[in-house]
């Protein structure tokens, strides 16, 4: 099935996940010394806080999924979550950077749940039907790795920006206080815009009409869905081995290779450069040999560049530059190839039960990440326990070599299993062609009943 989307729809969808992808990482780099340096709130709170926060977070996403499953407007099921609630996510990412201080513990810790568990509500409220919305767009096997490739563009830029924007606003007064308050007001209004930009672009061609599922029921049919399941777990393990990567690299580059921040924001900003340049190389290569084979290139690939970060020495950091750019080839697969394979399993779903329940699948998928990655960064920081690290001072022998470990070994091992996985995965081209012309016939036998009564008329 050769169903192109327009220029326009694809730019316009990929453009609105750079909002998401802002609001998602500067919170996730600033939010705790946010609130443990400027609002002055005691850093074991505060990080229980935020664990609460993304419990709540993995809880609601499936409802939420659910819930746009079950929506019927004349803009259809998910494109009106993205006008709706546009206006609140803009305001509620806003208000938790105006987080006032107070006296009253009590109040204090109840001033910062509401502000986070707002922020999170609204940003699940869009980001769940958004990302439900790319299956209804086109049944095309290869068009939706274009669609991704437009949305994962604009994310890693996203990225890139929420790295490097802040220190700007913490630069505009000495009071730090002003430059989040700044940078929460002016951020916060393009957070408000931009998801308009998917509700105007976009059109929901395959909301099918069809009866409402229960959630109950809903669930039982995802999870019934063995290649939902296979690509499911093949997505964890590449993005728990991506955050591992994330949140150990700046360890091995301070402490292994003694590289300073300044230089350590040059690498990560070469890692996003690469991986945003490189996203229309593996769109080509998913097209040419299919998504499972750009999968074992890929991640291949990065789990052999990030294994020989092992072997690099001391005196050898100018080879970490190299890293940084080998590994942005790998990155940039990580984003585009296992979230385009999710969509694919969604009409094998519909043709085996009758209903298509994207945003309880892309629910199910934020729900299962949040925990998994919750755990491994959790296993990450054990093991820099056990290993002896003291934050800032010369580390033991040990602490070391868990370091090396960390992002050399457990990324290529758990890239590994994904590789493992995957290989049961049914689904390529021909398979997903014969599944949609069946789909498609379903749909043609089921019209000529509907207009069989009038034609006996």
């Amino acid at each position: 099935m050769h169903e192109k989307l327009p220029f326009r729809s694809k730019f316009l969808y990929g453009f609105t996940d750079l909002g998401f992808s802002i609001a998602y990482t500067i919170p996730a780099f600033y939010l705790l010394i946010f609130l443990t340096d400027v609002v002055n709130f005691p850093p074991a709170l505060a990080g229980t806080l935020l664990l609460l926060a993304k419990i709540w977070d993995a809880v609601i996403d499936p409802v939420i999924g659910h819930l746009s499953d079950r929506t019927k407007t004349r803009w259809g099921r998910r494109r009106p979550y993205l006008l709706w609630f546009a206006v609140p996510f803009g305001l509620a990412f806003s208000l938790m950077w105006q987080i006032p201080r107070v006296a009253s513990p009590v109040g204090q810790t109840l001033i910062i749940l509401g502000a986070i568990f707002s922020f999170i509500t609204f940003f699940s409220l869009l980001s769940v039907p958004y990302s439900s919305l790319a299956p209804e767009m086109t049944r095309d096997y290869d068009e939706r790795t274009k669609l991704n490739g437009y949305r994962m563009f604009f994310s890693i830029i996203g990225g890139l920006v929420a790295v490097l924007l802040p220190s700007y606003y913490f630069g505009l007064s000495s009071d730090l206080r002003y430059g989040y308050r700044v940078m929460g007001i002016s951020l916060g209004v393009v957070l408000a815009v931009l998801p308009i930009f998917a509700f105007v672009g976009t059109e929901e061609k395959l909301a099918a009409r069809q009866e409402r599922v229960p959630l109950k029921k809903g669930l039982r049919l995802v999870l019934a869905n063995r290649p939902y399941i296979l690509a499911l777990i093949t997505y964890l393990l590449t993005w728990v081995a991506i955050d591992i990567i994330s949140a150990v690299f700046i360890y091995y580059l301070k402490y292994w290779l003694d590289i300073s921040e300044e230089n350590s924001n040059v690498i990560f900003g070469l890692i996003f450069i690469v991986a945003a340049v490189f996203l229309p190389c593996w769109v080509k290569y998913a097209e040419r040999f299919g998504k499972k084979n750009a999968y074992f290139a890929g991640l291949g690939f990065l789990a052999l560049i990030m294994f020989g970060t092992i072997f690099i020495q001391p005196g050898q950091r100018n080879l970490v530059y190299l890293v940084g750019a080998l590994a942005g080839i790998g990155v940039s697969a990580a984003h585009i190839i296992p979230l385009s394979i999710i969509p694919d399993t969604i009409e094998y779903d519909e043709l085996r039960s009758g209903h298509r329940q994207e945003g309880i699948y892309f629910g199910l998928v934020t729900f299962m990440q949040q925990f998994a990655t919750s755990g491994a960064l959790f296993i990450v920081g054990l093991v820099l326990q056990w290993s002896g690290y003291v934050p800032n001072v010369a580390q033991s022998a040990d602490a070391l070599l868990a370091i090396r470990l960390l992002l050399g070994l457990l990324p290529a091992v758990l890239i590994g299993l994904g590789v493992l996985v995957l290989l049961k995965f049914p689904i390529d081209r021909a398979y997903h062609a014969r599944i949609t012309q069946e789909l498609a016939a379903r749909a043609s036998s089921a019209a000529s009943a509907e207009e069989e009564p009038g034609r006996r008329r």
